[in-house]
């Protein structure tokens, strides 16, 4: 009996590496060599560092950005969580930004997120900041070659679909924080959940189960919310239509995996109850309870779903989109892959192969036709009325599932181009091709929608050598500015107004209550006089303006003219000088009712969480403080608990007797508490769960191992 000839031709030594022809519906979770694996993990981790560089190169090299919602919004949020870290605490109430308002239960500050918690703690702002900008970045690319290997796309296509995704989608939204945290989270996710079909191993629940709590403490619940779409739409069809590679365990017990899927989803959310309870008791104090705000808003035009048709169509230097979008903007509008992707996704339509389609690929495609059908805007006036859908605007974000589909699909066309007999032994050559132009492509794109500056040095690294905050904080009183620029004077470590929030409380959207907001053009003496009327009742003690005011129409002492290189560089005005005014004939910022001036009121000791003031009053009646009455603020009258009082719809107040008294306010949310109890039971339950599933895998091995006996 002779050897048999080897008939298949050995593989060449120009054919393109880990195309796997036999993994087209699996991909076993240690199929490749372990060289190769070394090889494969050190190309994608370099590939993910090396193109976060490319992009963003200032970043690495310690500067910063500037524009967008960067120091209206998270940077004042950033600091304040930087304090609390330092001072041993959570950042559970904002004290600094108007009124006050919750800020853990705001969520966008991300003060429960594990990585957060690590870079504030022990890294300056920006330094933190920068890092985890450019560490989601890197997990994402990572995560998105992942879950494209795990389609069973090549090693080489999958860095395809994670460059088109990444680096298409994501740098336009750089200006929003939140959006490349959910774009790590996302394909880490649908990965998890994928292999768990793949393998039955309830271990990848696990690990998606955290995620998704990991994913919801970082504070924006939307993209959280699209992840749970797709992943959901993945488990229905595995599990009823896309069939191939189904694990044995799983193929035969179909609704106990569905189910198993479930649980996961709700032991991450019960996991992440310390954010969740705490935000839902804003949102139903907010201004976006009952919906009151437009869902459509930031949606993608028809006519403007023809950017990836070629670059320079939409995006150039003379070319202002925002122009045209009445309802949106080129930020949440931007829907773009890079245009080789895009045009080889498109072949994948017209190639055909042998035997039927991928149906794996097939689900992420009707994800991606379901992304921009939303991403237009036009099911929302159905939608707003269904749970997920109602609670967020910007529904071009949903694009995000299409620029996946995108990636992925196009990393399997250039997988399947490669292995072409014409063009195998150039492999190397078309493989740089495409990924140089796509690289510089996707950062052209980017240059040109982007809201943002990169710098060499990111002005909140001075932010401690403001004089207007040095000045400002030499104060003994209270202080409270009026300031341009919402929220980011707050940076320098003083209470100012107005205020820019993602969701706050409904008195700061209520315009009998709310602070007065017009335009410099649009200033007439009635919108001026209700400006100053608030401001006072307000108890505010300064103005800071970029302009002079006409001294005559303001109840203000004359001028400090100060030039700020701090808030000149946040604001991006060069050297200007900057007009700091004391106010005049406003409130103490606490009061006995009826004495504003606030004789008979001494603050003893001021935190965020926490006030006290000593009173002395000659007769019976409320001290008021200018503060935001919000659930979970409890105050006691020498030591004893009473009932706060809502002072003019919006302040806090207490009734005390005549005398001398010690009046201690505090906040503690009873929502955080119940959350922290919430989190307790969820990790108990999903240790058990791990253990007994352990139990009885290792209980069917040992059966498998016993002798049959017939």
């Amino acid at each position: 009996m002779g050897l048999k000839r080897n008939k298949r031709r050995p593989v060449q030594s120009g054919s393109p590496p880990d195309v796997d022809r036999s993994n087209r519906h699996s991909l076993p979770e240690h199929s490749a060599p372990s060289g190769r694996g070394f090889l494969n993990a050190s190309l994608v981790l370099a590939a993910a560092v090396g193109l976060s560089w490319f992009f963003f190169p200032k970043l690495w090299g310690g500067g910063g950005l500037i524009g967008g919602d960067t120091y209206t919004y998270y940077f004042p949020q950033k600091v304040v969580l930087q304090d609390a870290l330092r001072d041993g605490r959570l950042p559970l109430w904002n004290s600094v930004v108007s009124l006050g308002y919750p800020q853990l239960a705001e969520s966008q500050t991300g003060a429960l997120s594990p990585l957060n918690i690590a870079l504030y703690r022990f890294f300056d702002v920006n330094t933190a900041y920068n890092a985890s900008h450019l560490l989601h970045y890197i997990a994402a690319y990572v995560f998105t070659w992942l879950l494209a290997r795990r389609f069973g796309i090549g090693a080489v296509g999958s860095h395809l679909a994670a460059l088109s995704f990444v680096y298409g989608w994501f740098p336009a939204r750089a200006c929003l924080e939140w959006a490349i945290i959910g774009g790590a989270f996302f394909p880490a996710i649908v990965w998890c959940v994928e292999s768990y079909l793949q393998s039955g191993k309830v271990r990848w629940l696990a690990i998606a189960s955290v995620a998704l709590a990991a994913f919801l403490t970082t504070g924006h619940f939307n993209l959280a919310f699209i992840t749970l779409l797709v992943s959901t739409l993945l488990v229905a069809l595995r599990l009823t239509w896309a069939t191939d590679g189904l694990a044995d365990r799983v193929r035969i017990a179909r609704w106990p995996s569905a189910a198993k899927a479930a649980t996961a989803v709700v032991l991450g959310f019960l996991l992440a109850a310390p954010q969740l309870i705490p935000s839902a008791e804003l949102k139903s104090a907010s201004q976006r309870e009952g919906g009151g705000f437009n869902q459509a808003y930031g949606n993608i035009p028809l006519w403007y779903l023809t950017q990836p048709l070629w670059p320079t169509l939409w995006f150039a230097p003379d070319i202002n989109p925002d122009e045209n979008l009445f309802n949106s903007n080129r930020i949440e509008a931007h829907l773009y892959f890079g245009v080789i992707p895009f045009y080889l996704a498109v072949a994948a339509l017209f190639w055909r192969t042998e035997g039927r389609r991928d149906r794996r690929i097939a689900i992420l495609v009707l994800a991606g036709l379901g992304g921009v059908v939303l991403a237009t805007g036009w099911p929302m006036p159905v939608l707003r009325l269904v749970p997920g859908f109602g609670y967020f605007a910007g529904p071009g974000r949903y694009g995000m599932m299409t620029a996946l589909a995108v990636g992925v699909v196009a990393g399997r066309v250039l997988d399947r181009l490669l292995q072409l007999s014409s063009i195998r032994v150039f492999w190397p050559i078309l493989t740089a091709v495409v990924f140089t132009v796509t690289t510089f492509d996707l950062s052209y794109v980017h240059d040109c929608v982007t809201y943002l500056t990169f710098v060499n040095r990111a002005p909140i690294s001075i932010r401690h050598e403001s004089p207007v905050g040095r000045l400002l904080r030499s104060i003994e009183t209270p202080v409270r500015v009026f300031a341009p620029g919402p929220n980011l004077p707050s940076i320098m470590g003083v209470n100012c107004v107005p205020e820019y929030l993602g969701i706050g409380p409904k008195q700061y959207y209520d315009k009998r209550l709310a602070i007065p907001r017009y335009s410099q053009e649009d200033e007439t003496p009635e919108l001026r006089q209700s400006l100053i009327r608030w401001l006072q009742q307000a108890g505010a003690t300064h103005i800071l303006a970029q302009s002079a005011l006409v001294e005559a129409d303001w109840p203000v002492s004359p001028a400090t003219v100060v030039r700020d290189p701090f808030l000149n560089a946040a604001w991006g005005r060069g050297g200007e000088p900057l007009y700091l005014y004391s106010l005049q004939g406003s409130r103490a910022h606490a009061f006995l009712e009826g004495q504003v001036d606030g004789q008979g009121v001494m603050i003893r000791e001021e935190r965020p969480e926490a006030i006290s003031l000593e009173v002395d009053s000659d007769r019976d009646g409320r001290v008021v403080l200018l503060d935001l009455l919000f659930p979970g603020w409890q105050v006691t009258v020498d030591g004893q608990p009473v009932d706060p009082e809502l002072f003019e719809e919006v302040y806090r107040s207490v009734r005390v007797p005549a005398g001398k008294h010690v009046v201690e306010w505090s906040y503690s949310p009873g929502s955080f508490r119940l959350g922290l109890i919430v989190f307790a039971f969820a990790a108990t339950a999903l240790l058990v769960w791990l253990f007994i599933e352990a139990r009885q895998q290792t209980t069917a091995v040992r059966t498998d191992e016993l002798p049959q006996h017939r």
